[in-house]
């Protein structure tokens, strides 16, 4: 692969790659002291009267749990737990089913300690200045949708926080399982451990196990893995891979098909750029309502020959997801993200070009909405 081509890699993996952090599975640590305030200036008034969001809001987060979560057999009542921030509750339920030797229960658990701990760390002050500057120049309606999320994200954080406090985790025992079935060969627990590894051939080794299998996140992570390793300039090896790779895990993971159509695009992977093909892979994406295709359709080569009524359209299709709680807790800056996009596309069309948009979303929406719902949770 000569140098230009790896410069493309490194610039791609900018635009839609983020290296993960691991975390050990421990207690959560003690919180330090709140510092002291220094006197604010007064905020500006708030010219918005929010909306009640709070039922909203548990969806939006019973959606997020669903999405983190996904492929893990959670019972629907758990992630419903989830969405009303009773942790401890859910905790207790996937606890019993660990103990009795449900891998993919022992998984889950893993994921809401660090959800928790998370959580515990976040501290929202009042909103009011925040919502004042977010909510200026949207529309009526969207600001004060915007608005009451984010009051309701304050009151479920503060439910959220208490009720994590008060779940039970059991550290030692959760970690013990995790490995025990890693050996055994379970390929999701193998995925699950090896982020924890601080040997890197350690965690690419058992990577591995679990790519063998066919296991779509272990495959998605060693695509993501060798994308930024390439970024890094660490390695110019198999960098061809990259493509087939995330074709295996797009089978199953949206964000994989659309980091293939983003890959492909720009030719991230050592072959030429071939935004055409692409393009079939990142709709194909937001048929299935993945949040970062509709961003991605406006910016990226492969949605640049989409028409503009085509493409108008396809970021209503994206909006009409995220007011029904589709996009998770990611609900505030995707709705101002498609505000702006809706806007800039529909200045340059006539009217010929919206009715025509009216009609290709009418059809969009008949014909992948239900999927997309599915996909993501929000039925």
């Amino acid at each position: 692969m000569n140098a230009s081509s790896i410069a493309r890699v490194g610039a791609l993996a900018v635009l839609w790659l983020t290296a993960c952090v691991a975390h050990a599975i421990e207690t959560p640590k003690p919180q330090p002291a709140p510092e002291q305030k220094q006197q604010e200036a007064a905020p500006p008034e708030l010219q918005v009267t929010p909306t009640d969001e709070r039922a909203f809001y548990e969806k939006v987060q019973r959606v997020t749990a669903y999405r983190s979560l996904r492929g893990l057999n959670i019972p629907p009542e758990v992630i419903a737990d989830l969405g009303r921030g009773e942790a401890d509750k859910a905790v207790a339920a996937l606890s019993v089913k660990a103990s009795q030797g449900d891998t993919k229960a022992n998984i889950a658990l893993v994921h809401i300690q660090h959800w928790c701990n998370a959580v515990s760390q976040q501290r929202a002050g009042d909103p009011k200045t925040q919502i004042a500057k977010l909510v200026q120049g949207q529309p009526d309606a969207r600001a004060a949708r915007v608005a009451g999320v984010m009051y309701a994200e304050v009151e479920y954080m503060q439910r959220a926080r208490a009720n994590c406090a008060r779940a039970q985790f059991d550290y030692r025992g959760i970690e013990a399982r995790l490995r025990s079935a890693a050996d055994a060969g379970d390929p999701a627990s193998a995925t699950e451990l090896a982020q924890f590894l601080r040997d890197p051939a350690k965690r690419e080794a058992m990577l591995q196990t679990a790519v063998k299998k066919n296991y779509p996140p272990a495959v998605y992570k060693v695509a993501t893995n060798l994308l930024i390793a390439v970024q890094r300039g660490q390695t110019t090896e198999n960098v061809s891979q990259i493509r087939e790779l995330l074709k295996i895990a797009g089978r199953e993971i949206p964000r994989a098909k659309l980091d293939l159509a983003n890959c492909m695009a720009v030719g991230c992977d050592g072959h030429p750029a071939d935004a055409l093909t692409a393009r079939a892979f990142g709709i194909d994406a937001a048929r299935d309502g993945e949040p970062t295709a509709f961003p991605s359709m406006v910016r990226m080569p492969w949605g640049a020959r989409i028409p503009r009524p085509q493409l108008l359209a396809w970021q209503l299709f994206g909006d009409k997801l995220n007011e029904s709680g589709c996009m998770g807790d990611q609900f505030v800056p995707t709705a101002l993200a498609l505000t702006q996009t809706i806007s800039m596309i529909t200045r340059v069309l006539d009217n010929e070009d919206l009715e025509e948009t009216k009609k290709q979303f009418d059809a969009l929406w008949a014909e992948h909405g239900v999927r997309a719902m599915k996909e993501n949770g929000c039925e």
